[in-house]
């Protein structure tokens, strides 16, 4: 057996003298989200200092900036008034569906995509009309579906057995559902992560793109349903534009053989995934390079430099027979030249295949006669919106020489982690200028009694080392993030999750848990 080396690993990255700290270094903003004190002292988060923010609602504590959404929103809806102005923009509501949020959209003039019966009761309540509404999921009850027919809201239905269920449905209440079909079975290799790739072969999501043909044949049977075209969303934080185009060929395509029929294409939902930048080009690189040098190193028995958690290969490709390539990124990139509105800008302005001849999407589009297009940005409005605080336990030593910072806070406040390696931007907030002459290496680990709460499984830098009572800043947590597997495991209760607006007005989404509440006992 080989002897395992701990040795200090040499490749933690030096002091960038233009950018500071290439990870670590306290992040500024245009918006008034991150700005420096008077006293050029402090980090001021939407107005307050941490502290301040800490004595009123707890730790850790969800913030989430309105301004960095709105613009957000004001980005997307400029390309398409400068590329395709017969576009339309619904919020995924599942990235924060509270009526504050939804409110927000409608006042954008911007729709919602819901997917649950209290996601849309929470957009009604947040003033987003009914007839701006996309109803979306792949197990729709009857209590949503004869809501959505009532009111006049949009279906994405997800397969056929749905679409037949809104028929009956609709025959109940003598109306018609509109509806688009959603279309998966696409063969498209290292597109994302596979947790969020849901428009592959295997997927619980959409009908494969193969059985549409027999599905519109079958249609004309169901005389409930007034049908609008075809959905497709290929997955969450799509960095490169050749998936979209790729896909929205396939989906010209089949409405062109649908039209050949007599069924007139009303609409294209091209779904939303585009991405956020975490990191900046330089570092993903960095990282990607640190990822593959530990995990080969470690196959010598050197685990050194191992980057990811337990030695996990990462993104890095493993093949059918469970071998990793070092050389191939299959998992979740966290960088893309084309970020949130600018890859919608991109795919806009790109060229996609048809029956063999390429074309610009305008162009193929204008072959169904210029439909409406629809897209369900939810992560690319919100994540750089929001913030996570959390209080540092302790620190020590793992597997030889390797760091880990223990929080007061755990994995089910940091979504993305339940189901990848993410890569988040970290800071020491309280006395965030005090530096060491280099970064701080560490795994950062929650407090939960299993071994998965692992917060970060890539290693993540600090301008210093942090010490019990630090507080820790956790950069781009808008979407999903806070909510989405929010527990109350080992009885610790959810944390508070507020909106803040520019004129420092507070909105609770959603206040800390009490004893009480996590119990459901009466007060003492």
């Amino acid at each position: 057996m080989k002897e395992i080396q701990y040795i200090k690993s040499d490749l933690t990255p030096h002091k960038n003298e233009k950018f500071g700290f290439e990870w670590g270094t306290p992040s500024y903003d245009n918006h008034g989200f991150f700005k420096l004190n008077d006293e050029k002292t402090e980090l001021l988060i939407a107005g307050k200092s941490h502290a301040e923010w800490s004595e009123e609602f707890g730790l850790p504590l969800h913030i989430i900036y309105a301004p960095i959404m709105r613009q957000n929103i004001k980005n997307f809806k400029k390309v398409f008034e400068n590329e395709y102005p017969n576009g339309k923009i619904r919020f995924a509501g599942k990235v924060n569906p509270h009526p504050s949020i939804f409110s927000m959209m409608a006042a954008e003039n911007v729709g919602a995509d819901v997917a649950s019966v209290n996601e849309m009761r929470s957009a009604l309540k947040g003033g987003i009309a009914p007839v701006n509404m996309d109803v979306n999921g792949n197990a729709k009850s009857d209590w949503l579906i004869d809501q959505a027919v009532n009111k006049n809201m949009f279906f994405i239905a997800d397969s056929y057995e749905e679409l037949k269920i809104i028929n009956q449905r609709a025959e109940i209440q003598h109306k018609k559902a509109r509806v688009a079909i959603r279309v998966a079975g696409f063969d498209m290799n290292n597109v994302t992560d596979a947790n969020v790739f849901t428009a592959g072969v295997w997927s619980k999501f959409g009908e494969n793109i193969q059985n549409i043909p027999r599905i519109m044949k079958e249609i004309k049977r169901l005389p409930n349903i007034d049908f609008h075209g075809f959905h497709t969303h290929i997955g969450s934080q799509i960095t490169d534009p050749e998936a979209y185009l790729e896909a929205i060929g396939f989906l010209i395509e089949l409405s062109l053989e649908v039209s050949k029929n007599g069924q007139e294409i009303k609409l294209l939902n091209i779904g939303g995934g585009f991405p956020v930048d975490y990191v900046t080009k330089k570092e993903w690189t960095y990282l990607e390079e640190r990822v593959r040098a530990g995990y080969i190193k470690s196959k010598n028995g050197d685990l050194s430099n191992t980057f990811v958690w337990n030695n996990e290969p990462g993104g890095l490709q493993q093949n059918e027979e469970g071998l990793i390539n070092p050389d191939v990124w299959s998992g979740e990139k966290m960088y893309s030249d084309f970020p949130k509105h600018k890859m919608l800008e991109k795919v806009l302005q790109g060229n996609i295949t048809v029956h063999g001849k390429e074309m610009s999407f305008k162009d193929g589009l204008a072959l169904l006669n210029n439909p409406e297009l629809v897209i369900e940005p939810g992560r690319s409005i919100a994540e750089d919106a929001g913030i996570t605080l959390a209080k540092v336990s302790h620190v020590r030593k793992v597997a030889g020489n390797h760091h880990l910072t223990t929080l007061e806070a755990s994995v089910t406040s940091f979504a993305t982690a339940m189901l990848l390696p993410p890569v988040n931007p970290w800071t020491i907030i309280n006395n965030p200028f005090k530096k060491e002459s280099r970064p701080f290496e560490t795994f950062i680990a929650g407090n939960l009694c299993y071994s998965g709460d692992i917060i970060s499984k890539y290693k993540v830098f600090f301008q210093r080392e942090p010490q019990r009572g630090d507080v820790l800043c956790c950069y781009k947590t808008g979407a999903y993030d806070p909510s989405f597997f929010a527990s109350n495991t080992n009885s610790f209760p959810r944390p508070t999750r507020i909106l803040v607006d520019d004129n420092g007005l507070v909105s609770v989404l959603k206040s800390r848990d009490t004893f009480e509440e996590i119990f459901s006992v009466p007060r003492e």
